[in-house]
């Protein structure tokens, strides 16, 4: 796809900069270059760019004036405008509408990632609103067929036929994003996924990366069922490939800290009374399989870890991913030696919450724990079946409260 950028700076040394590491990275794009003037306000409807990469610093120094000829521009037209400055001044400039925020000095890949994270999201909205757009045009023609109560219920059945259909097109979405199952094979040497999402599309999700020897795994369980936790998952993974990607954390705890803040910032969550308070839980390691070394951060999730016939619990912070009354506060760095067939679960709530037996009472945490020690020795894939008749079994005829992820790993 040939995305449009429209370039306002003055430093002809920025624009040079810019130029050339983004042409060289996107061949295809189409670029303007123009001085950030109020008559770039009348020309933004004719330029029509996809992206604005805006450079508020200039030799006449009108920081604030360019601050506010972002605001104007996005009153305009709603673009995703990519911020460059010197300043540290943050909360600032994300007031303004900015997507996102580069600070000088910056490196190229800093550059690159802002520039492909802009394009992914107007990928994201151009699929919301043709969607939109379909429904919209499908609800007129249902409005002008409604003549009689034959009718009527004729067009629910074929409404909520189309609503299952976008459910299940959400659904593909979702699968695209989680890590190809022939990546995970070829980075895990033993393993189980048990991934049962409450309806067609899910909260909980699993995230999994490879650095040289360094295995980063994580399961996270997002704010509420259905599309809003699709969008949160895909919110999570597109930070955690970006964050991964640039290779800048030496610990579980940066991943997590650095999610929060981009979290954040796209949510707009600064603790304001009455904002979006949308987040996710999440337990993330990373596994050193050369040294056998484990290192783990969670944001209300627990790590377990089966040593023989022991299973330990690492509980992670009592916060999520997102804002918080100690959003401010650092995420804990576990480290755990391993041995070869040490058993490593991430997972989710559901499973421990998921109403059933005798009496109609949760599974519960300690069950479940009992259940993991009983089986640890089974093959992954044994271990799997048997967590997921055990779940049937006790959930028998009542209903699924919320998804069940549990992600088990066995060390080589």
């Amino acid at each position: 796809m040939i995305f449009r950028l429209l370039l306002l700076s003055e430093s002809k040394k920025e624009i040079d900069k810019i130029t050339s590491l983004l042409i060289s990275e996107f061949p295809d794009i189409t670029l303007e270059i123009r001085v950030p003037d109020i008559e770039i306000l009348n020309e933004i409807e004719s330029l029509s760019p996809d992206v604005i990469i805006f450079d508020v610093d200039n030799p006449k120094n009108h920081f604030n004036e360019n601050l506010d000829l972002t605001r104007n521009i996005l009153s305009i037209k709603q673009i995703p405008i990519i911020v460059i400055s010197s300043t540290n001044d943050y909360k600032k400039i994300y007031k303004t509408g900015a997507i996102n925020f580069i600070q000088k000095p910056y490196s190229e890949i800093t550059l690159v990632s802002n520039f492909k994270t802009a394009t992914n999201l107007i990928s994201v909205l151009d699929s919301i609103n043709i969607k939109e757009a379909e429904i919209e045009e499908k609800d007129k023609k249902i409005n002008l067929q409604i003549e009689s109560e034959l009718k009527q219920r004729e067009i629910i059945i074929r409404k909520n036929k189309e609503i299952m259909a976008d459910i299940r097109y959400a659904s593909r979405i979702q699968h695209a994003i989680l890590p190809n199952i022939d990546f995970i094979n070829e980075t895990i040497h033993e393993y189980f996924i048990l991934h049962q999402p409450k309806s067609h599309v899910s909260g909980d999700f699993y995230w999994v990366s490879c650095l040289g020897n360094k295995k980063i795994i994580a399961v996270g369980d997002c704010t509420g069922h259905g599309l809003s936790g699709v969008l949160m998952h895909m919110l999570g993974s597109v930070y955690l490939n970006e964050i991964v990607s640039k290779g800048v954390f030496s610990t579980a705890s940066d991943i997590l800290e650095q999610l929060r803040d981009n979290i954040m910032r796209s949510l707009n969550q600064t603790g304001e009374s009455g904002e979006a308070q949308d987040g996710l839980d999440i337990a993330l390691c990373i596994v050193d399989c050369e040294k056998k070394k484990l290192q783990f951060a969670g944001a209300n999730n627990p790590l377990y870890i089966v040593k023989k016939n022991d299973l330990i619990e690492i509980k992670g912070d009592r916060m999520p991913v997102g804002i918080h009354i100690n959003f401010d506060k650092p995420f804990t760095n576990h480290l755990v030696d391993l041995e070869s067939n040490d058993k490593i679960y991430l997972f989710s709530d559901g499973y421990a919450d998921q109403f059933g037996g005798p009496k109609g009472k949760k599974f519960r945490y300690k069950q479940f724990k009992e259940l993991l020690l009983t089986i640890c020795h089974e093959p992954m894939n044994i271990q799997k079946e048997i967590l997921n008749n055990t779940h049937d079994k006790w959930r028998g005829s009542t209903e699924q409260i919320d998804d069940i992820l549990v992600f088990g790993i066995k060390i080589k």
